[in-house]
């Protein structure tokens, strides 16, 4: 399904058949991801209805389009509107990697509306406005080499970063479906989705992290020590946030342990705001 807001055509499907007596939670994909990387994960009917949606430059959601629609402020403004047209006033969100960044912005911004925060090996950006820039420049150059190099190198290059390293342990079938949804995206949107709405683009959410209400729950992988780190920091914020560490997984914890994560989902995410509708 589709649905335009503010100029920009988003493609979001559920996951399972919507009913409506049940909560709505809201799956936001990585970098070079879609919609479709959470089938594994919800692939049996459960408690609660899910919404999965293809973000701006990625799948089949619009991708030319002005620059500053890839930019969080904006982006969530679109999402949450959204999900107004749908009439889900009140809604969970689930995100990973990029889309962990986008949700947890979502929840600083509209936090009469999240009810429940799954992060999934996310962060809340970089406090330092050095470290922003730097970051910023990286993500020009990466951008750059996006646009100048054939998609099939980008993947090549992205695939072998040391933080997807344990997903070479997947089945090779495995393996070449994630390479395959990498190579049917679009390069332009890719590039724009770095520069725009990267991680040093986006604002720090991290001095937020206090005033947050909603339940929050954050998986990280055994092996991705990185974000394990950045999940404890983030707890001396906030303190009622609940950790999980999921074994045998890496950064990529839905793809390489999905029925561990659908139980951690399935346990943490409570029915909230009653009867809500949708198109």
């Amino acid at each position: 399904m589709r649905n335009t807001i503010n100029g920009v055509s988003y493609f979001y499907q559920w996951l399972q058949p919507y009913r409506p007596a049940l909560p709505t939670l809201v799956a936001l994909h990585g970098f070079t991801g879609s919609s479709e990387s959470f089938r594994p994960v919800f692939a049996e009917e459960g408690s609660y209805n899910v919404l999965a949606v293809d973000l701006i430059g990625h799948g089949r959601s619009s991708i030319y389009v002005h620059p500053m629609r890839y930019e969080l402020p904006l982006l969530v403004e679109d999402l949450a509107q959204l999900l107004a047209k749908l009439g889900i006033e009140r809604y969970g969100l689930y995100g990973y990697s990029m889309g962990a960044r986008i949700a947890l912005f979502w929840a600083v911004m509209e936090p009469a509306a999240v009810t429940h925060l799954l992060l999934e090996s996310g962060s809340p950006g970089l406090a330092d406005p050095a470290e922003r820039l730097a970051r910023q420049r990286h993500d020009r150059r990466l951008a750059l080499r996006l646009l100048r190099e054939p998609l099939v190198d980008f993947v090549d290059y992205w695939q072998e970063l040391p933080l997807f390293a344990s997903q070479k342990e997947l089945p090779l079938v495995q393996q070449a479906a994630v390479r395959q949804g990498r190579l049917q995206q679009n390069k332009f949107g890719l590039a724009v989705s770095l520069v725009y709405g990267g991680t040093g683009k986006q604002p720090s959410c991290w001095s937020a992290l206090p005033q947050l209400a909603c339940e929050i729950l954050y998986l990280a992988g055994e092996k991705d020590v990185k974000f394990r780190k950045i999940a404890h920091q983030m707890k001396q914020l906030q303190p009622e946030m609940t950790i999980k560490v999921v074994a045998n997984a890496g950064h990529c914890i839905h793809l390489e342990q999905p029925t561990q994560v659908r139980h951690e989902i399935d346990q943490w995410f409570v029915k909230g705001s009653g009867p809500q509708s949708a198109d």
